[in-house]
């Protein structure tokens, strides 16, 4: 039997996972005691850089939210399935809204300066490629 988790343990799973994948790739994780402007974790880099990230279960911008606050969008690559590995990435917002843009700026979510995606596109993974956490 197939169950649907609610979406505040969906979120919760999430970041567990993307976590442990952060921190094997070098990233010390920082968990802000509020999410404020849509600063769900912040990551320290090798070389002391600190970034701050929106944590996402699918592809998504969104530009009144996210553009121009130098955010980061990490997010898998498919829903969860306990048969199947997920690829994470962790990406700019703002150079990820562009890329979009220039695909999608034909739709009325674009219109809207807004994209979601339950998955990346053939040619958004190849794009997501040097994002792909390692």
């Amino acid at each position: 039997m197939k169950r649907t988790l609610p979406s505040p343990l969906i979120e919760a799973a999430n970041r567990a996972e993307a976590t442990a994948r952060l921190i094997r790739a070098g990233y010390r994780v920082y968990r802000p005691e509020a999410d404020v402007e849509g600063e769900d974790l912040v990551l320290r880099r090798a070389d002391g850089e600190l970034i701050a990230v929106q944590l996402k279960s699918r592809l998504t911008v969104d530009w009144h939210r996210y553009g121009e606050r130098d955010t980061w969008m990490l997010f898998p690559d498919a829903p969860w399935n306990h048969t199947a590995r997920r690829d994470w990435f962790l990406v700019p917002h703002d150079q990820l809204y562009a890329f979009l843009a220039d695909q999608h700026k034909h739709t009325q979510s674009f219109a809207e300066k807004i994209w979601s995606a339950r998955q990346p596109t053939k040619t958004a993974r190849v794009f997501l490629e040097p994002f792909k956490l390692a």
